[in-house]
Formats: C-alpha cells, structure tokens, sequence
C-alpha cells in the first residue's frame, strides 16, 4: 500500500496534463485520425503521468516565473502527441497544440471566475467538472468542429509558429501577471476587493483567448479563401491559354480536313489507282467522316472543347456519345465554361482510363433545357470505390484533397458564379455529374 500511496503522490501537475490533453482532444475528433487512436492517446496519457510525477516538482509553483516553464513544456509535449495520434503535418500540430493550449487556459479561468470566493477553487471537485465539460463542449461545436478542412488545418509554418508564440506569450505572461497581481492564497483573499479583483482579472483572460481562437479560426479561412482565388486564378489563366491553342489547332485541322476531302476524293477517281489505295483512301475517308459527324451545338468554345474530346475518346477507344445544344450556355464567358465542362471532361477521361480491359468505357454529355435550367450532364464509367468529401464532392483520387481535388471545386465555383449548383451521383459503375444553370427567358 505504501507504494502506491508514493506513486500516486504528489500529481498535482498531472490535471492540468490531462485537461490540456484532452482541450487537443477536442480538435483530435475531427482530424485524421491515426490507426488504434485510442490505444495511442492512451499511451500520450500515460506519458504524462511520470512527466507529472518527477518533472513537475522541478518547477516549484511558488515561483511563477519558472512555473511557467513547466506549462512551456507541457505545451511542447503536445506537439509530438497530436502528430502521434492524427495524421497531420508537424505544422498542423503545432497549431492543433495552440489552439488546445488556449482553450485549457479559457476553461481554467472559467473556472477560476465562476468559484473562487475567497476559498481555494479546487477544492470544489463538482463545480470544476462541469465548468470545463461546458467550456470544452461549447468549443467542440463552436471553433473545433468548423476550424479543420478534409481532415487537417492545412497551416503554413509561420502561421502554425505565429500562433504558437502568441498563444505562449499572451498565455504565460498574462497567467503570470494575473497571479502576482491576485494570488489564491494570502491574507486578504476573503475580502470582497480582492475577489472582485480576481474576478475582473479572469474575465480578461478568458476574453483574450477567446478572441485569439476566433482570430485564428478567422485567419484561417481567409488563407483558404485566399488559396482557392490564387487556385482558381492560375486554373482560369491555365483555361484561356488552352482554349485559345485548341482553338488554332481546331481551325487548322478544319482546313486541313476540307482540303484533304477534295485531294482524297480526286484520288478514289483517278484512273490509274489499284486496289490497296483504293482501299487507304477509303480508310481516310471514313476517318474524315468521324471528324465531320462532330456535334455542332451552336457555341463556338463548346464545339471545341467536345471536339477535342470526341477526337481523343475515338483513338483510345472510348465509347462517346453528346447532344447538345449549346446556345443555353452562351450566356456564360467563354474560358468559364471551357473551365468548367474542360474539368469535368478531364475527370471523366481519367477515370474511364483506369476501368479494366474487360469494363465497358463510355463517357456520355448532354446538354438539354428543363423549365428554367440549362442541365449540363456528364455521365461515365468507373471502376472502385469513390470517396465522397463532406461537401458533397468527390475526393480526388490522387490522394491530395487539397491541390489535386481542385478541379471538381473549380467547376462548382463557376456554377455558382452563375446562380447554379453542381451535383454528383456513383451508382453501379457509373459516375454522373449534374450541373444546373438558370436561363433567361
């Protein structure tokens, strides 16, 4: 019995070890999560157990000063924890270690602020429970839920290094400012000056972090926002510099096609021609036909870009079919919708590209009027699993959400620059992508 009476002796550190692994935690629930998470948070707990044990009395508390150094290391622990348990980039758990290092210090002085009056708070086991149950809670919906994107922060470095030296600096000192100047014990701490003190103290404190987490909550979309601009901005750029080359080579083989009929069909008359060219040009012939029985659709950028991709679907043996009438789209700028349906082709061409030899590939466009929509409907084949995103879309298959998965963002973006929607179906190996844009009367 004395053993475990010296063992579990002196863990007066180790509380705040867990109430500020669990504050990461709640950032953890919608991260990517690594496999046997649980066992691994765990073994983060169990970690800190003799960090609490042997490290913590090296750092008296009487000396605020150097306590803090004991919180700095605690806070560096989590660092290595949160890469430990999900999978992130050691940016991300840099930033995921901030953010739970500020919602402890929140809850801390929650708690501090709702039951000191004039006794020692942590004497009051209950009360201290449901105070950080409903801080913890109320950030878990609030900030944790809507503060990662696909799994991850996706941070840089200086702004995953930026918050962690704010959140320390503001953290600490102002821990440390607050303690010398309302310490929990002394002589006066009954007195109704020094709780209102404390008090007003704590409410400050409680602020700053609060409002630093919804900076940093702030910050963050605004850096996705401004890397999907920059994205959309280069893809947009990438677009016009591809329609305007299609467009020469379409106008090129155009001419090079009305005059090559004339020249094949002199050839087939000719007198002194044997059966084999006969039969070439026959060939030629037939492949002229293919390229004349494109669709003509009544938009000029739309007539090129199926053209382009009929042509490809021909060589490689894809099965293609496309009504479409594209006088419904001449609405929309010409690169936004060599973007958007150029996109959505070069989807459908990857993926009927990876079907085994023994699955049917087709890829079918429509493009039809439904009351006040222009419905813009690409439908191919698949083969494997499709994983959905939380929006809706369609993971990309390269396993990087973030800079390969643009393109199915890219054509719901433009959509909704003009008033429409974008949806997706994978049903029995077939993928099919629905976009509505309103029509003027």
């Amino acid at each position: 019995m004395s053993f475990f009476t010296s063992l579990f002796s002196g863990l007066d550190g180790f509380s705040y070890c867990m109430e500020l692994l669990t504050a990461c935690f709640l950032f953890y629930v919608f991260l990517k999560k690594r496999t046997l998470f649980w066992l691994r948070l765990l073994a983060c707990a169990a970690v800190l157990f003799p960090c609490a044990k042997w490290i913590y009395p090296l750092f008296p508390m009487n000396n605020l000063w150097v306590s803090d150094i004991w919180y700095g290391i605690v806070f560096l622990f989590m660092i290595p924890f949160s890469r430990f348990c999900c999978d992130i980039s050691w940016q991300d758990a840099v930033f995921c270690a901030s953010c739970g290092y500020l919602v402890q210090h929140l809850a801390s002085s929650a708690f501090i602020l709702a039951a000191f009056n004039g006794s020692i708070p942590e004497w009051n086991g209950l009360l201290y429970y449901l105070i950080f149950a409903g801080v913890y809670v109320f950030i878990l919906f609030a900030i944790a839920s809507i503060l990662p994107e696909n799994g991850e922060f996706g941070v840089s470095w200086l702004t995953a290094s930026v918050s962690a030296v704010i959140t320390l600096a503001i953290t600490l000192v102002l821990s440390t400012y607050v303690k010398t100047t309302a310490p929990l014990t002394g002589d006066a701490v009954s007195s109704l000056e020094y709780i209102q003190l404390l008090k007003g103290s704590q409410i400050y404190a409680a602020s700053i972090c609060l409002v630093i987490l919804i900076l940093l909550l702030i910050q963050l979309r605004e850096l996705r926002a401004q890397k999907q601009l920059d994205q959309s901005q280069t893809l947009w750029k990438q677009r016009q510099l591809q329609y305007e080359q299609s467009k020469e080579n379409i106008d090129l083989i155009n001419r090079k096609v009305h005059d090559l009929k004339h020249q094949i069909a002199a050839l087939a008359q000719a007198d002194d021609v044997g059966p084999h060219r006969k039969a070439f040009a026959a060939e030629i012939e037939n492949m002229i036909e293919v390229y004349d029985s494109g669709v003509r659709t009544g938009n000029e950028a739309l007539d090129t870009l199926l053209m382009e991709k009929s042509l490809y679907c021909h060589l490689h043996d894809i099965d293609w079919t496309c009504v479409a009438d594209g006088r419904l789209l001449e609405k929309i700028d010409v690169v936004d919708l060599f973007t958007m349906l150029g996109n959505a082709l070069d989807n459908a061409v990857e993926a009927v590209e990876k079907c085994g030899e023994e699955q049917h590939k087709s890829i079918s466009v429509r493009i039809w009027r439904k009351d006040l929509f222009a419905v813009i409907q690409v439908e191919n084949s698949y083969s494997g699993e499709i994983r959905f995103l939380e929006n809706g879309l369609p993971a990309s298959t390269k396993g990087d959400d973030d800079n390969h998965g643009f393109g199915t963002r890219s054509i719901q973006s433009i959509a909704e620059k003009y008033g429409g929607t974008v949806t997706v179906k994978a049903e029995e190996q077939l993928f099919t992508l629905t976009i509505l844009i309103p029509v003027q009367e």
